[in-house]
């Protein structure tokens, strides 16, 4: 039982790294900025492409995603949060 939950812990740190790390020769692109009471920010990485937008004074947000974003979150003021995925565990009763 120790061993299989060491293996996986080491199998999923493993995995966190290979999805940060950015693919062989991109460079993404991310750019924030303030006007006011926006936030706006815009980030590129080849694969997934967003506009942020936020307005601090109503809340309002908006969101425009292009290209495959499936591996890319939206955090807080629009920053770039990779999604880490994982082996299921499941344990037998």
């Amino acid at each position: 039982m120790g061993v299989s939950l060491k293996l996986a812990a080491a199998g999923l740190g493993a995995l966190a790294a290979a999805v940060v790390s950015a693919p062989a020769g991109a460079d993404p692109y991310y750019h924030s900025y303030t006007d006011g009471s926006w936030t706006n920010v815009e980030y590129n990485d080849g694969t997934c492409h967003y506009y942020y937008s936020h307005n601090s004074y109503d809340g309002e947000t908006h969101t425009n995603r292009y290209g495959n974003c499936a591996g890319v979150a939206i955090g807080p003021n629009g920053q770039v949060v990779p999604v880490i995925t994982g082996p299921l565990i499941v344990r037998p009763y």
